[in-house]
């Protein structure tokens, strides 16, 4: 929905208010593409909040933030979306609060106001929330269940930093860019970075299901407000007819729930099932056919485009599909400046293009995000199983002795070895040999245990893989990669399946319910036959892939070998250069498939270009992108605001 920005000075008076305002509106600059339909910021004595705004529900000024409450003591940045806000405010309204728009953000205003941090719990939809409680004298900031929407932080000596995108607390005055090698260590191991750290050291991510309470002279203090039912917590009883009915209902409950909005709407349509679920229950009362979108590449089984059209067809929705090819991987250069830090996703190139093209059409798109971790849909949650229970269990790490001891009990640690082996982008193998002096250090981690760590006693394993990705792999891949690529259009997504109060529901029913006969998402297929083509609901599971090995064994095979080769990326002492020749000449010859590594190399010296090497904040220009031969459309030029004159006085921006 937004973009959002935030400081708390540890002094007060540090800076005058006019700089504050400076600061804060050059940190919103940076974060325009999120919210192109307004800015605004706020200053009082040592706190600035800052936002641009992508105006969905209530489109008036009415809902312009920052948002403030009647006695001018809470004051609200936010970006997402809450969808039982009508709910909340009736419950508001009904115990004398006051209202001046028809939007959501007041609710946040008010609600903290009625409920204090309570308020966060009853939220139901996706968010990041900065406020400043002048009463008390604090700061509090949130982030919804799952990490849908993104806020990152920063504390330094002066104060506390906050940013939808890590670009905005990099534009304040005297903020290192160091890499974090430990961070760079994860991203190698899994081609996203785990957990609360960032590539940067000193920059973290407020973590999913938390908030953060800032008060001046003490340290922030984290509490988390929410959490998935226990195994076996109150479980779900029922026959199959009476789960696969209420099933359907509570999907379509959160569906409605994500149609609120006062701009156009659609829906992402892969043609697979989460994405067909969420037209299907759409189309009944939706006003006018939906409008729909899918993409594909040219060849091969890169391109589902066939069975998004079956849906289509089946629904009457105005739909449309594009097809890519080599072409794509002109935006690298523009990826790596939206996404911040090493990304290797690599449908994050179709992600974006398919964004791009969906904002010409609409402002808010609905997706099937969240479904295979929650019904348990990957393949590869069937393969955990076999190697877990295995004695012992299969595909542990080489050399224990290596590792730090972590605290973790031989079982907690067997099953993280085991699902972390099926997510490695470089093995172990590959670190021991590959690694090279700035990597070195990390060597006595092993990554595994970033995954060990949300493993849960009384689950199935399939269950159990799919609680570890709704930890780790969803907030820290998924949800990145299509927050970043459709906020970098102004587009805002949005994930019925990530209705929290469906997510309880479905967690509470047993493994056994949910998937049979290593048919992944069974429950939920099942459920889906009256609605969804079975052709497209009993198929290989294909997603936005992009053939990134072929690829670089043919199309940009000179670029890959060009960058990954230099002497620029050599010189940073990540991975030995005779070790990146003979990755490169096995995947040349088809000798093994280095594809997803080689990816993650690309994106990973990318970023270093982008933010590392330069401290402009801008795109890589042609000259220095290695990949600009490959588009015709020249990225746009991002170019950040320049600090000057920082005592020129202000206009005062209090209510």
């Amino acid at each position: 929905m937004c973009g959002l920005a935030a400081a708390l000075l540890t002094q007060p008076d540090h800076l005058p208010e006019s700089v504050l305002r400076q600061r804060g509106l050059a940190m919103a600059t940076l974060l325009r593409h999120r919210g192109p339909d307004g800015e605004g910021c706020w200053t009082d004595r040592g706190v600035v909040l800052a936002h641009r705004r992508l105006a969905i529900i209530d489109t008036t000024a009415a809902a312009d933030q920052p948002m403030h409450d009647q006695s001018g003591t809470v004051h609200v940045v936010f970006n997402g979306a809450i969808y039982n806000f009508r709910a909340l405010r009736a419950e508001l309204i009904a115990a004398g609060y006051r209202f001046r728009s028809s939007g959501d953000t007041e609710v946040i205003v008010n609600g903290y106001r009625a409920w204090g941090t309570g308020l966060f719990a009853r939220l139901v939809g996706m968010f990041a929330i900065v406020l400043w409680d002048s009463q008390a004298q604090r700061l509090i900031a949130a982030r919804d269940r799952f990490g849908e929407k993104p806020l990152h932080y920063m504390e330094r000596q002066e104060g506390i930093l906050f940013g939808s995108e890590i670009k905005a607390i990099l534009s304040w005055p005297g903020v290192p860019r160091q890499p974090n090698p430990h961070a760079l260590h994860d991203f190698l191991s899994f081609s996203y970075i785990v957990g609360t750290d960032t590539a940067f050291a000193g920059i973290k991510r407020l973590p999913p299901a938390h908030f953060m309470v800032c008060e001046r002279g003490k340290a922030p203090t984290l509490q988390r407000y929410w959490q998935l039912p226990a195994a076996g917590e109150n479980p779900v009883r029922s026959t199959l007819a009476d789960l696969k009915q209420e099933l359907i209902e509570r999907i379509r409950k959160a569906v409605t729930l994500c149609r609120v909005a006062d701009v156009p709407l659609g829906a992402f349509l892969s043609g697979g099932v989460d994405s067909s679920a969420v037209v299907s229950m759409m189309a009944p009362s939706h006003d006018g056919p939906i409008e729909t979108f899918s993409s594909g590449f040219g060849f091969g089984d890169y391109d589902e485009t066939r069975f998004a059209r079956m849906v289509a067809e089946r629904y009457g929705t105005n739909h449309h599909a594009f097809t890519y090819g080599k072409e794509i991987v002109g935006s690298m250069a523009t990826l790596a400046w939206h996404y911040g830090e090493p990304f290797a996703d690599s449908s994050a190139l179709v992600t974006y293009a398919l964004s791009r093209e969906t904002r010409q059409a609409v402002t808010v798109a609905l997706t099937g995000d969240g479904a295979d971790e929650t019904l348990l849909g990957y393949a590869r949650y069937f393969r955990y199983g076999p190697m877990v229970q295995r004695s012992p269990p299969e595909r542990g790490r080489l050399l224990p002795a290596l590792y730090r001891s972590n605290g973790l009990d031989s079982h907690r640690r067997a099953a993280g070895d085991a699902y972390g082996f099926l997510m490695e982008t470089f093995r172990e193998r590959h670190k021991l040999v590959g690694y090279d002096l700035a990597m070195l250090p990390c060597l006595d981690r092993c990554t595994y245990d970033r995954l060990a760590a949300h493993v849960a006693d009384g689950l199935t394993p399939e269950e159990q893989a799919g609680r570890i990705d709704l930890a780790t792999y969803m907030p820290g891949d998924l949800l990145v990669k299509v927050d970043t690529a459709a906020m970098a259009h102004g587009l805002e997504t949005r994930a019925p399946f990530l209705n929290h109060e469906l997510v309880e529901w479905v967690s509470r029913i047993p493994g056994d319910s949910k998937v049979w006969d290593n048919e992944g998402k069974a429950l939920l297929k099942s459920a889906l036959e009256p609605f969804v083509p079975k052709e497209c609901l009993y198929r290989p599971k294909v997603g936005f892939r992009v053939p990134v090995a072929k690829l670089m064994r043919e199309d940009i095979r000179e670029a890959t070998e060009s960058i990954l080769l230099s002497e620029r990326f050599a010189d940073r002492r990540l991975i030995r250069r005779g070790f990146v020749a003979e990755m490169l000449d096995e995947h040349r010859t088809q000798r093994q498939d280095h594809g997803t590594r080689l990816w993650a190399l690309l994106a990973l010296e990318m970023w270093f270009r982008t933010w590392i090497d330069s401290d402009s904040n801008q795109v890589l220009n042609d000259n220095e992108n290695p990949f600009a031969g490959f588009s015709e459309n020249k990225p746009p030029a991002f170019t950040a605001p320049v600090l000057q004159n920082e005592n020129a006085p202000a206009t005062p921006t209090r209510p």
